[in-house]
């Protein structure tokens, strides 16, 4: 009994230490950051065989993801290319496994603190490599160590909430919550530069919803709004760019509009002739530069056959297209899910914690979502790698345990 203590505490420990090598280095590096996934996948392994026991978790989060994953399983195994589809599917559950290393091993309050802090520090690093790129490279669009801007801007709009819930969480050192504030205004002035349109909307209607939801920082959400409204305005002021960059937003005629337009329209026409399971995983890029492109497409596919665009610039049209009916579905109902349990762990919270960690996840899969109608990055490894690690985080029982904290100061109060 002594032995199998000992293997569990030792593994809890190995654990908790990978998802903060995960939660530094998901930022920087892919490899880095699979390496980290890879040794904790097989750690857990481990510990079912030695063990005899399966970590702790809800149940529910299993047969959650287990109905997802059958699901696209069933897509793979009607794709146009099946062993394509099916390394896919197994990439997708690659991705998902940071939400379950976080879940099953953050559980003290002091891990909690750590792994904010670790995130912290790598968001601001990366930020300022990419004003850095901004202000000395010339790169008119940085994208620090992401691969484009457009990926810059996705992991912005999650590191904005994690930084206002970080300030705001009393378990905190006082230092990382001062810190935490500059490290939002200086995400708010990498995601003004970052020229990534989708993900501008999606900041505003995040911070629309967060309004309408959370009554008690109404106000003061309203005047930070208005501050950084001015702050934009005088920004697109001396760097004409941003502007132009707003003024292509509702332009019709603008190219970048025209082509994600016309590949929609092509999406559409994939989903018409395989409306039930699509053309499967990983396909549109063959299947939309050899059949569907339209002729008034520009940019056209190279004789080699591999380039031309892979996605349709938009999740929902992605799923439409390569996953079809059961596609839409899946990507429903799971996303569906934890929206439901992101606003059920609100309301349990709203009255103890400044700032509910469930309206933090909210808001963070509001914002992805948001601008994912324009652009695809529910499939990018480090993007989601990114979501599914904090999304873990915010629903750890570490969460509940400051929870209860804050309950029970509330009733000695």
């Amino acid at each position: 009994m002594q032995m199998l203590m000992k293997y569990k505490l030792t593994i809890n420990n190995i654990m908790y230490q990978l998802v903060l090598l995960l939660a530094f280095f998901i930022n920087f590096s892919t490899a880095a950051a699979s390496i980290a996934v890879g040794i904790g996948f097989l750690t857990i392994i481990y510990q079912i065989i030695k063990c005899k026991q399966f970590p702790t978790i809800d149940k529910e989060f299993i047969i959650i993801f287990a109905i997802y994953f059958v699901m696209q399983i069933i897509i793979a195994l009607c794709s146009l290319d099946v062993l394509v589809s099916l390394r896919e599917v197994i990439g997708e559950m690659h991705r998902c496994l940071p939400f379950f290393f976080a879940i099953m091993y953050i559980k003290e309050q002091y891990q909690l603190r750590n792994v904010l802090i670790v995130i912290l520090i790598s968001n601001i690093i990366n930020d300022f490599t990419g004003i850095y790129q901004w202000f000395f490279l010339n790169i008119p669009r940085p994208y620090a160590f992401n691969h484009t801007a457009t990926f810059f801007g996705s992991f912005l709009l999650m590191q904005i909430p994690i930084h206002i819930f970080i300030a705001m969480l009393p378990i905190m050192p006082k230092w990382s919550r001062i810190l935490a504030v500059f490290a939002c205004v200086v995400s708010l002035f990498s995601l003004t530069i970052s020229l990534t349109r989708g993900a501008w909307l999606a900041f505003i209607i995040v911070s629309i919803a967060f309004m309408l939801i959370d009554k008690i920082h109404r106000k003061m959400t309203l005047r930070l709004l208005s501050i950084i409204l001015i702050c934009f305005v005088a920004a697109s002021v001396f760097f004409p760019l941003i502007w132009r960059s707003v003024k292509t937003i509702t332009d019709p005629y603008y190219s970048s509009n025209t082509e994600r337009v016309l590949m929609w329209k092509s999406s559409i026409n994939i989903f018409k002739d395989y409306p039930v399971h699509g053309i499967g995983q990983k396909m549109f890029q063959r299947v939309y530069n050899d059949e569907y492109i339209l002729p008034n497409a520009i940019d056209k596919p190279g004789k080699d056959g591999q380039t031309g665009h892979s996605h349709p610039h938009s999740n929902i049209f992605k799923v439409l297209s390569e996953g079809g009916l059961i596609g839409i579905f899946a990507f429903t109902f799971l996303y569906g899910y934890f929206f439901h349990r992101f606003y059920i762990v609100y309301w349990r919270e709203k009255n103890i914690m400044s700032l509910s960690a469930g309206l933090t996840a909210f808001l963070i899969l509001l914002g992805l979502q948001i601008e994912g109608l324009t652009d695809t990055n529910m499939n990018q490894v480090p993007i989601m790698r990114e979501y599914w690690l904090l999304t873990g985080i915010l629903l750890s029982p570490s969460i509940l345990t400051t929870y209860k904290a804050g309950e029970e100061n509330e009733k000695r109060s």
